[in-house]
């Protein structure tokens, strides 16, 4: 069974109850394994929008979408992908795996003209030991957020645009125009505060982004010549840290149409560009690891695919 492809996997625990329970029951150990998978969305001659997933080895995985009038994807957390429908004003998160879906109606703003401005996560809050909806403007300096299974929203402004924001460890960070970065506290007040640090970010970054890769937090320019460059925050001392000289120990995925991207030490997968040559850009250097498509499902993120249900 480990052996097996996602979708193998997927139809593998649908034979029967003693094989979905099999399956369930290695559930994390498979999804830690299994490098990404392209994901696009589409709509058909009959207007039914559809999910499609495909592996390294060209093989897809059709899901319909329960709501087609849902089209805009903008973002992607926790397996769950972000759906917005601009005429409501309202989002629809489905786990294309667990086929798991809630709705989360969006009261404040009229998003029809700038839904390429708008990001979206789901955020654990330790203090609350519980579920966040945060929806973010990337230009109009405002979050929102809303307490999982709660209809009662609360939103925050900021002095500066915000370029992204990132959960890391229990926490929020928002990065904004010039390389600020802060720090977003949902509880007992929200509040975003600018953090001080004692030496300043490289400039000329064009479309900045924050990925967190296991137990540390960086900041990677998402437009420039390959090999990227990247920097570590060092909260110890506060410290911006150059990363330059192990970038090429990292193959990057970037999603061009979400403003979503992730990076993985390469011994994770061995021979990413048999698996995933189509999707390669190439680098005038020959070094570089540069994986694109329309959006990119990480399964690692799905290990608390189970946490709506409870």
């Amino acid at each position: 069974m480990m052996r097996l492809g996602v979708v193998d996997f997927l139809a593998f625990s649908r034979v029967c109850k003693s094989w979905r329970s099999l399956a369930l029951s290695n559930m994390n150990m498979f999804i830690v394994s299994r490098p990404p998978m392209s994901v696009s969305i589409s709509t058909d001659a009959n207007h039914e929008s559809k999910c499609y997933l495909e592996d390294f080895e060209g093989r897809k995985l059709k899901i319909s979408l329960p709501h087609s009038d849902y089209k805009a994807c903008v973002g992607v957390s926790y397996g769950y992908l972000i759906l917005l429908r601009a005429k409501t004003n309202d989002f629809w998160l489905m786990n294309p795996i667990t086929r798991h879906e809630f709705h989360v109606p969006f009261p404040f703003l009229n998003v029809r003209s700038c839904t390429s401005f708008l990001g979206a996560i789901l955020v654990f809050s330790p203090l609350i030991s519980g579920w966040v909806f945060v929806v973010f403007d990337r230009y109009f300096h405002k979050i929102w957020f809303v307490i999982f299974g709660k209809r009662e929203w609360t939103y925050v402004t900021t002095h500066f645009s915000i370029l992204d924001l990132h959960a890391f460890r229990g926490k929020i960070y928002t990065l904004h125009l010039d390389n600020f970065l802060s720090e977003m506290r949902l509880f007992p007040t929200p509040e975003v505060t600018l953090l001080e640090f004692n030496n300043f970010l490289k400039p000329n970054r064009r479309y900045p982004r924050l990925v967190s890769l296991g137990e540390k937090l960086y900041v990677i320019n998402r437009i420039s010549e390959f090999p990227y460059m990247i920097q570590e925050i060092n909260f110890s001392k506060m410290e911006w840290v150059s990363c330059e000289k192990t970038v090429e120990e990292y193959a990057f995925f970037l999603s061009s149409d979400y403003c979503f991207s992730a990076f993985i030490r390469i011994e994770t997968w061995v021979d990413l560009y048999s698996q995933y040559g189509k999707h390669s850009f190439p680098d005038k250097n020959g070094k570089g690891k540069l994986f694109r498509a329309k959006m990119w499902y990480f399964f690692h993120d799905c290990l608390n695919v189970n946490f709506l249900h409870q």
